[in-house]
């Protein structure tokens, strides 16, 4: 591939810069979703864009490769590809699953694998469009991913991306991927050109018409002469008011201090209560220029007096004393007794309704999608009945359930309740 660069009517350096702090902003998104997928830090870095020839497109460095088609359907239309090599998302999803971070010589990519993969790349893009949308000022949406698992070498992802984009050029925007302890390589994302250029475009826009507003709200700059008239003076009246000496001249900027008190020395200060001298009157139309009068300094208003806060340790009720108080001797030993019954507890993390043509297509592999959200409590179940809702924890390599939440309900009602 030549080195020299590319560039094409209508996407020059400007864009190519646009689409680079896009990519940069959406990306560092992007590695905070996958960051909290995966439990481990994650750094997306130095995006490196380059417009290419569709025909030229070749990436031996990330053989043999995955590709990740997401499209666009809201917002800007376009395709976006991400290929990655395929032993990085091997220890990605090994990373995801919990499993040892070793590449396997026999690791397939089949139908569970490849669904891990499109939810990771589905996080990830997803967030990277909500943060597209924040810099366009446009709602965008994406698409299911598509992963394709490419063996033939450069030809065939060449191929692939060639028959996607459908056009010359194409915009290549190169990423450093960090996930600490688990990879440090890096991964390729293919725009369509129309894709990018719509992208840059409305970046631009934006910046554009925030500067307006920007210009507009800026204060009008000050008039040349007061209003009500210029100064009659003669330059000879002017030097012997001022005590002789050539006219001062204009700064560019007379400083203020704060509180709108004028700087010592900078203007004479005429004295409350005394009329305006005529001459004085006469070089600023009349009317007394901005700083003639001391400017009383604003008083600031008094803070309330916060009341002392009375901080004691919690006194926490004992209900030993009271446990069983009201329960004569049968009673207490037939509540031993029923301390004793074994119960049966049940955690379940989800349900879903199939019909028993779908259960008879269940084979190794199938994936059933349940109606409760990733991250969501769990219920806790004892002996059919819901009392309580919690997290699920790993405690010594075995699963554990850390309540929550307890629910009122009948049968917590009816234990040791009255007839």
């Amino acid at each position: 591939m030549s080195e020299e660069k590319l560039t094409i009517e209508g996407f020059g350096d400007v864009e190519m810069d646009a689409i680079g702090e896009i990519m940069n902003i959406t990306m560092g998104s992007a590695a905070t979703a996958v960051s909290n997928m995966l439990s481990a830090k994650v750094w997306i870095t130095t995006p490196q864009v380059k417009v290419i020839k569709s025909e030229e497109l070749s990436f031996p460095e990330l053989e043999p490769s995955i590709m990740v088609k997401i499209k666009y359907t809201q917002g800007v239309s376009g395709e976006n590809v991400l290929v990655l090599k395929q032993n990085d998302v091997q220890l990605i999803l090994n990373q995801l699953m919990g499993l040892p971070l070793e590449i396997a010589e026999d690791f397939q990519f089949d139908e569970m694998n490849i669904s891990a993969v499109c939810e990771v790349m589905n996080q990830m893009m997803g967030a990277s469009a909500t943060a597209l949308s924040e810099i366009i000022e446009t709602t965008v949406d994406i698409s299911t991913p598509e992963a394709v698992v490419h063996e033939g070498g450069a030809d065939a992802v060449r191929q692939e991306i060639y028959d996607l984009t459908g056009q010359d050029h194409v915009c290549t925007v190169k990423f450093d991927l960090t996930i600490d302890g688990v990879i440090k390589s890096e991964f390729i994302s293919v725009l369509t050109i129309s894709l990018a250029k719509e992208m840059a475009d409305k970046m631009m826009t934006g910046y554009n018409n925030i500067m307006d507003d920007v210009e507009e709200a800026a204060p009008a700059p000050a008039a040349a002469a007061p209003a009500g008239g210029g100064s009659t003076m003669s330059q000879e009246q002017i030097e012997a008011m001022l005590g002789g000496g050539a006219a001062p001249q204009p700064a560019a900027a007379p400083q203020q201090p704060m509180g709108g008190m004028p700087m010592p020395g900078a203007m004479p200060q005429q004295p409350y209560g005394q009329p305006m001298d005529p001459n004085m009157a006469a070089m600023y139309g009349g009317y007394p220029p901005q700083g003639m009068y001391p400017q009383p300094m604003p008083m600031q208003p008094a803070m309330p007096m916060q009341p002392a806060m009375n901080v004691q340790p919690i006194q926490l009720q004992n209900f030993a004393a009271y446990q069983n108080a009201n329960l004569n001797q049968d009673q207490n030993d037939n509540l031993k007794l029923l301390m004793n019954v074994p119960l049966n507890v049940t955690v379940e993390i989800g349900s879903a309704v199939k019909k028993v043509k779908e259960i008879l297509d269940f084979s190794q592999g199938t994936i059933i999608e349940l109606e409760r959200q990733a991250g969501a409590p769990v219920d806790i179940i004892v002996n059919g009945n819901l009392i309580a809702k919690g997290d699920v924890v790993v405690i010594d390599d075995n699963f554990a359930v850390r309540i929550t939440e307890i629910i009122k309900s009948k049968f917590l009602e009816s234990l040791g309740g009255k007839e």
